[in-house]
């Protein structure tokens, strides 16, 4: 195909021409008008003839123009705005080219990742994150410049791409990239007086079997890599390997399956009731979601829900919980049986606070149920302090009428600042707490005070995984308001829960 550049010099000659011709048709239509009425026929033939090549120049000239700009186009689209390197359609181009070039060779592709970085943009502003994705370009370049058959490029959002020929052996090349990580991180960390940290995964592949390769797998497949490290506070690196590929396929079943489950109603959402120490009774309850397998035993959400957060389909899953809950209470409600508050969680806050807490209000006003019985659970890796999009979700809950409680407190790197500047109403202490608490007497002090301290901070304090009347005593002690655990009941379905909302109302 001919190049952008040959294009253009070829529009260039063609529009030379048309404007020749335009100016030789003038004249001869001039001339035409002054010539003798027995050469007129033959002038005027001439004109048309002259007229008819000019469109037809016209029209090629038009189609090579838009050839031109297509091309051009085609260029700019390979390209990244941002950080100036190749964009992934770039990639896949280039890459593509490369592994056939270098048929029977190894390569490493590798997709780099900034950990949270939706936060560090709401933290610093698009700018300063556009500033970092330039830096994090930048840097990659400088660091890759001197190796031969290297290619690298910006994918979607903060996902980075690089490829490069290995030439000897595999764990080196993995030493090397990991090394070459580390200082493509710190110095960006020193060029945007920022902390970030670089979550990375790997794969080898090539056509040593003579089969091509089949890149967007490839890429996929890095991805997953990087995605079984994006949780860890210590592994920054990993590598694709046989293991990795047997749960990789179990996922994929996962996600080619969930919204047939759905439709057959093979998920189900079963509610753990709540206690209130005091006094013994229900004080509400929360919905928990299990898959009903083919052989009827129970998969839980730990399985699928990670799956679901990865492709973008939980919030799917949301919905379906939120709607059957409702549901539940309405049919209650018609009953005539007692209702309870409902607590629902909110699996990832990546929702627009507005339009979740307006399909929040859709469901309430179709199935008329008040919302003091409707409680969203945000989970405490979510609620880091300092995060306005967080805060401004619950303002917006609590403005329209729902109580809002942070789930797992004490399981991630919480600080007891969150309980001051998180607006919620009721702390969930994680159950390890509470089994820490049962050998070990700095753990009862810890958890004594914590509970004191929320009750103190006007907050509803509640306790997981209470499975014994040790336990149960205890938290008495503390003042503790609520308990959630085996002790009283497991997550129970809607016909058991029923009875026990009656028996313990």
């Amino acid at each position: 195909m001919c190049s952008s550049g040959c294009v253009k010099r070829s529009c260039a000659l063609i529009f030379s021409a048309v404007i020749l011709n335009l100016f030789g048709t003038v004249q001869l239509f001039a001339d035409g008008i002054r010539a003798p009425r027995g050469v007129g026929a033959g002038r005027t033939w001439i004109i048309v003839s002259t007229v008819l090549f000019v469109l037809v120049f016209c029209a090629v000239y038009s189609v090579l123009y838009s050839i031109y700009y297509s091309l051009r186009a085609h260029r700019k689209g390979a390209v990244d705005d941002v950080t100036g390197i190749l964009s992934l359609s770039g990639f896949e181009d280039q890459a593509n080219k490369l592994l056939k070039a270098r048929k029977g060779s190894r390569f490493l592709l590798t997709e780099v990742n900034v950990r949270d970085f939706a936060f560090a943009n709401r933290l610093y502003g698009h700018d300063k994150g556009d500033s970092i994705l330039k830096s994090i370009g930048q840097n990659l370049l400088v660091h890759t410049r001197e190796l031969q058959d290297v290619i690298l490029a910006r994918g979607y959002a903060d996902n980075f791409y690089v490829i490069q020929k290995v030439s000897g052996e595999e764990n080196s090349a993995l030493d090397e990239m990991e090394y070459l990580l580390r200082n493509v991180q710190e110095r960006v960390c020193n060029e945007e007086d920022v902390h970030i940290v670089l979550k990375s995964g790997s794969i080898f592949c090539g056509s040593l079997d003579g089969k091509s390769v089949d890149l967007k797998d490839m890429i996929s497949k890095a991805g997953y890599a990087r995605h079984s490290t994006q949780d860890s506070a210590v592994e920054n690196f990993s590598v694709y390997d046989e293991g990795m590929q047997i749960q990789h396929e179990n996922e994929e079943r996962i996600e080619n399956s969930i919204e047939d489950a759905i439709h057959r109603n093979d998920l189900v959402v079963l509610y753990q009731p709540k206690i209130n120490l005091q006094t013994g009774k229900i004080a509400g309850a929360e919905a928990l979601i299990r898959w009903k397998s083919e052989n009827g035993s129970m998969i839980p959400p730990n399985l699928f829900i990670p799956v679901l957060e990865r492709n973008g389909m939980v919030g799917v899953l949301d919905q379906y919980v939120y709607r059957n809950v409702f549901k539940f209470l309405s049919r209650l409600q018609k009953e005539g049986l007692p209702l309870v508050k409902i607590s629902m969680n909110i699996s990832r806050l990546n929702h627009n606070a507005l339009d979740f807490v307006s399909d929040l209000d859709a469901l309430q006003i179709q199935y008329q149920i008040d919302k003091k019985y409707i409680e969203l659970e945000i989970e405490e890796r979510f609620a880091g302090a300092g995060d306005d999009y967080i805060r401004d979700l619950i303002h917006r809950l609590h403005a329209s009428g729902y109580q809002v409680s942070m789930d797992d407190f004490g399981s991630g790197q919480s600080s007891l600042n969150m309980l001051s500047e998180m607006p919620v109403d009721i702390v969930k202490f994680d159950q390890r707490f509470l089994h820490q608490a049962e050998f070990s007497k700095d753990s009862r002090i810890v958890l004594d005070y914590m509970i004191r301290m929320v009750n103190e901070l006007g907050k509803v304090s509640l306790c997981e995984g209470v499975e014994t009347q040790a336990h149960v005593d205890f938290l008495k002690r503390c003042s503790c308001n609520l308990a959630q655990g085996f002790y009283y009941s497991k997550p129970i379905d809607e016909a058991a829960f029923k009875k026990f909302l009656v028996e313990h109302s």
